[in-house]
């Protein structure tokens, strides 16, 4: 068995096995993935005599987190031929991307798991739950882009289906959006858009806009493969109601569903995103089973202008007092998806009073807007 990156031009070679794997995707999904997406993404195999059998996706993103742009990968298409699983061959793939993205000092990897369980032990948790929309039609029909497109309701609202033409305004609009209300998103330029939209269309789907006196006031996005599904809407602030008096309704669902799980990778650049409520200074021991480099100690600094992170090695003798902690356990704290009491009892480990209020004075960076599929 040999593990290897693909060169780019090999890339297709692993549509078989996604087929294989993945056999829900319609040709439609895989003609789009295979022509946008592996253009300039990577894939780990692993293969024995020229026959893939293991493959893993990372797909680039720009992140904003905090007031920085980070780059990131999105872990996608992890799959094992069903004669090989059990084997560890996922495990392989997982521990050489992580460790191949540390060394492009990456903050964090993320991915949407098929099955939590499965990315548990490889120190991946959740740091996002996404809120759960349903759209039902003013008049009472059905949803569908057709029924849309023929409820005009003369109120000055339309409702249309982007085209490639509109997605520099689209993401003009989303920027402004999302830079008041989150705090991590991926950067969304026009070629994002536009890639969006031939994604949305290879299901089915496209980007609904809501526009008033030519203005758009809201986008959203959906697909029509299994009834009319849509993600979370971009909305104006003062707009809440544009696609309702436009003819659609949407309902926000009382829970969220979990939906993206990260990995921290580089964590001086992680901390590097991040601010303070107040002054705080602290030391911690990260345990890190994987990435080798992370095991050292940490030491934080920071006030509401600025934050500084240091690091030394880990000094025999020297390092009794200070806080260990896991990888794992930082990576819920660092993104504020659970209470520090409820990480320790969750990861099994026991945080110092001294530690647990100067890590609180950090700010968790939990607004945050990962809904990508691939």
């Amino acid at each position: 068995m040999i593990l290897r990156k693909l060169k780019a031009n090999e890339h297709v070679l692993t549509r078989p096995l996604w087929e294989r794997v993945f056999d829900e995707d319609t040709t439609e999904f895989l003609d789009y993935y295979y022509t946008s997406k592996t253009e300039d993404n990577e894939i780990y195999v692993i293969e024995k005599d020229g026959e893939i059998h293991s493959m893993l996706h990372l797909n680039p993103y720009v992140l904003q987190i905090g007031k920085k742009e980070e780059g990131s990968r999105y872990i996608v298409g992890v799959a094992t031929d069903r004669m090989y699983r059990g084997q560890g061959q996922m495990t392989e793939l997982l521990r050489k991307a992580v460790r191949d993205m540390y060394t492009k000092k990456l903050p964090f990897t993320f991915l949407m798991p098929a099955d939590e369980k499965i990315y548990y032990p490889h120190d991946f948790r959740f740091v996002y739950a996404a809120e759960q929309w349903e759209a039902f039609m003013a008049n009472g029909e059905v949803p569908s882009l057709d029924a849309i497109l023929h409820s005009g309701n003369g109120k000055r609202i339309l409702l249309r289906p982007a085209l490639a033409s509109d997605c520099k305004k689209i993401a003009a609009f989303a920027e402004h959006i999302l830079e008041e209300k989150y705090q991590i998103y991926v950067k969304r330029d026009w070629l994002y858009y536009e890639t969006l939209l031939r994604e949305q269309k290879s299901q089915k789907g496209g980007i609904l806009l809501a526009e008033t006196d030519d203005e758009i006031k809201g986008i959203l996005v959906f697909d029509e493969e299994k009834g009319f599904s849509v993600r979370e809407p971009l909305v104006e602030p003062g707009y809440e109601d544009i696609f309702e008096k436009g003819g659609l309704i949407l309902k926000k669902q009382e829970k969220k569903k979990p939906m993206i799980m990260a990995r921290i990778l580089h964590v001086e650049s992680l901390l590097s995103c991040m601010a303070c409520d107040e002054d705080t200074e602290f030391q911690f021991i990260l345990v890190d089973p994987v990435i080798r480099e992370n095991n050292k100690i940490f030491s934080i600094k920071g006030n509401k202008e600025h934050l500084v992170v240091r690091t030394k090695p880990i000094a025999k003798g020297k390092s009794d007092g200070i806080q260990m902690i896991s990888v794992d356990a930082l990576t819920t704290i660092l993104f504020g998806y659970k209470s520090l009491e409820k990480v320790e009892e969750e990861e099994q480990e026991k945080f110092s009073a001294e530690f647990k209020e100067s890590i609180s004075k950090l700010q968790p960076l939990n607004r945050i807007l990962l809904n990508e599929i691939v």
